[in-house]
């Protein structure tokens, strides 16, 4: 196990396309910091977009690992 700390920033989407080279390299924990004194919006974003996207893409390299 390795600790690899970085930042990102921008759209849901763009974070999840970002985050997902990590997940598809074998990351299984991630900590997503939010920087804003207002940030249900940001957890809104990350529950309904991110998430489910971060998760597909998982989804997609485990079931690629187990049939090769």
């Amino acid at each position: 196990m390795s600790a690899i700390q970085a930042y990102g920033w921008g759209s849901a989407e763009s974070c999840a396309e970002w985050l997902g080279a990590y997940v598809r390299a074998g990351a299984r924990h991630l900590v997503i910091r939010i920087g804003s004194l207002d940030p249900e919006p940001q957890l809104k974003e990350i529950a309904e977009v991110l998430l489910p996207a971060l998760r597909a893409i998982g989804e997609q390299t485990t079931v690629g690992r187990t049939q090769s």
